[in-house]
């Protein structure tokens, strides 16, 4: 059961970075990123994508590429393909710092490593499992009582019997 909400709380974050960056993305670049087309404009423009969701989303690649319907190797691939487009077009190369000056500036870390956003998904997550964990404690509590009152009976029943012999 817990595993389901884990699940679920991790599905609200990355669902929110997801928006977050395909939002910055696409306002910088003037291109939907989920067109399905291999003109270099919308390429870049997935890639930066790709670039925020992996570094600044914390996401896996299999992550990113279900929230563009893609594979994960094409993923990986633009991630490998990013730093020469960015060294060798000044054009996207601006574009590319402004996007990733942007997410930067959302981008908070304390200091064990995690963004601002992640301890609050993180800290709701603890509440309900601790709210769970109050509730099988309450329920093992109410089970251990009744194991202990069928114990002190079977030993009122067992001094009974050794008393009749």
């Amino acid at each position: 059961m817990t595993g389901t909400k884990n699940i679920k709380m991790d599905h609200i974050f990355y669902n929110k970075k997801v928006e977050k960056y395909r939002e910055v993305v696409e306002r910088h670049t003037g291109v939907k990123i989920n067109k399905v087309t291999r003109q270099f404009d919308y390429v870049f423009a997935r890639a930066c994508y790709y670039y925020l969701c992996r570094t600044y989303g914390e996401m896996s690649y299999g992550k990113i590429s279900e929230s563009v319907n893609k594979n994960h190797a094409t993923v990986m691939h633009s991630l490998k393909e990013l730093p020469y487009i960015i060294k060798h077009d000044p054009v996207k190369s601006k574009i590319y710092n402004k996007i990733v000056k942007e997410a930067e500036k959302d981008y908070v870390e304390t200091k064990n490593g995690k963004s601002i956003e992640r301890l609050v998904t993180d800290h709701n997550f603890y509440l309900m499992q601790c709210e769970n964990l109050k509730t099988r404690l309450e329920q093992l509590d109410r089970r251990y009582k009744k194991i202990f009152a069928e114990n002190l009976e079977m030993k009122r029943i067992i001094y009974i019997m050794a008393d009749t012999d």
